[in-house]
């Protein structure tokens, strides 16, 4: 049984990402981040997620801001 982390934007990122079975450099790319570091730094909540950042994830995933944010 394995355990997501979805109580933080950074757990709830990652998961998206792990779900869709790509690579923080290949989604950096995507989403126009700059660099792999950017997408950790996210993840790991040493980093604010952007506005910007927010609508290219929502959008590139297919779920709502508020998903993101407060996992409902």
């Amino acid at each position: 049984m394995e355990i997501k982390n979805l109580g933080t934007i950074g757990g709830r990122l990652k998961e998206l990402r792990l779900d869709a079975g790509i690579s923080q450099e290949k989604l950096a790319k995507e989403l126009h981040l700059g660099s792999r570091s950017m997408v950790s730094q996210f993840e790991s909540g040493k980093r604010t997620l952007t506005i910007d950042a927010l609508l290219e994830y929502s959008a590139r995933f297919n779920v709502t801001t508020d998903w993101i944010l407060k996992g409902v």
